[in-house]
């Protein structure tokens, strides 16, 4: 892989969070924040908040005293307990975030306009045993993968459970340990197949439309093990395997457009690379899970910059999973170990700067 010896010198010389004055995405100035990389050099990243427990979405600045958590038990809640137990998988539409919860079974839904917190799949027909990737159409409705039982699974915007694909529909049709799955532009549902090493499509009403991205005979392409992956605007996707560490690039109809990556620990390179996921620059995040850090490249593969360090505190990442990129270009990550969402913010400048 090439590397500009410069850049890299100025990524490893702004591994510490500093506080600086940035703008947001109009440029306009805000307070003291943690941004990556640090001062003096240009921002791009800064971090925003968590979403741990239910204080948080709230919008909770202190932890509670004893009264007050005596008082939240009391009326049926509390506040400091974390809301997932092992997170993985993000999705976000509208006012509400989309969070699998391969530990507690279910999906969790949080609605940021009204600071309310719910659930979807956690008992009757439709109960989840491991779900992992998590998507929502404009309608509201939710899709599902669940890779204990091999299906997908699909509910109302309210959480009723629709229908479930069945693992006996026929070889082409079977999922082996169904893992990430988006919508398309056209509507269908792209699943990455990862006991399969293929991606799938499958209409909104569960039906098995055709494969795509299987290249068992081309080394540069092959998936021995997609888990991620992200659509973009123009129905073209970007598809990250954690085994071969590397990110694919492919268009709406799963031609193969590029690719990069190899295994390292150095700014750079992979290691078990988890989410992925695309900002309005067309910059590509890749969530680089064992080493607690999220990195960008542009469309060729280069390292532009990296942000989050290993820990616990604000900034911080442990063991990260999925990532999910807004359209106003605000970066939810799955912070699996730590047991939150940690939410960043890109950086966007005019043209030129």
């Amino acid at each position: 892989m090439n590397r500009n010896i410069s850049v890299l010198t100025f990524l490893l010389a702004s591994a510490t969070l500093h506080a600086a004055s940035v703008p947001t995405t109009s440029t306009a100035p805000v307070s003291a924040q943690l941004v990556f990389p640090a001062p003096p050099d240009k921002p791009r990243v800064r971090f925003v908040r968590s979403i741990k427990t239910m204080r948080d979405v709230r919008g909770g600045s202190a932890r509670q005293g004893m009264f007050g958590r005596f008082v939240s038990f009391m009326t049926g809640g509390d506040t400091e307990r974390p809301l997932f137990e092992r997170p993985y998988g993000i999705w976000g539409q509208g006012d509400n975030i989309y969070v699998t919860d391969t530990g507690g079974q279910k999906v969790t839904v949080i609605d940021l306009k009204k600071s309310e917190v719910s659930h979807i799949g956690e008992n009757g027909d439709g109960q989840l045993l491991s779900p992992i990737g998590v998507t929502a159409g404009a309608d509201g409705s939710v899709y599902v993968t669940d890779t204990k039982d091999q299906t997908i699974r699909a509910y109302s915007a309210e959480g009723k459970f629709l229908w479930t694909t069945e693992a006996a529909e026929g070889p082409a049709g079977t999922l082996n340990r169904p893992a990430a799955v988006s919508l398309t532009p056209a509507g269908e549902l792209l699943v990455a197949d990862t006991g399969n090493r293929r991606l799938v499509l499958y209409s909104t009403q569960g039906k098995f439309l055709k494969e795509l991205c299987s290249h068992p005979k081309n080394e540069r392409f092959a998936l021995p093990n997609p888990s991620n992956l992200w659509v973009e605007n123009d129905g073209g996707f970007l598809v990250s395997d954690p085994i071969s560490n590397r990110i694919h690039i492919f268009t709406s109809t799963g031609a193969a457009v590029s690719g990069f990556g190899e295994a390292g620990d150095a700014a750079g390179y992979l290691a078990r690379p988890r989410g992925v996921a695309s900002d309005s620059d067309g910059n590509i995040h890749v969530v680089d899970a064992l080493f607690h850090r999220i990195q960008i490249f542009n469309r060729k593969g280069q390292l532009l910059v990296w942000y989050a360090t290993p820990g616990q505190g604000p900034g911080q990442l442990a063991l990260p999973a999925g990532i999910f990129i807004d359209r106003s270009d605000t970066i939810y990550i799955v912070d699996t170990k730590n047991q939150r969402i940690q939410i960043f913010q890109y950086i966007k400048y005019p043209e030129g700067q």
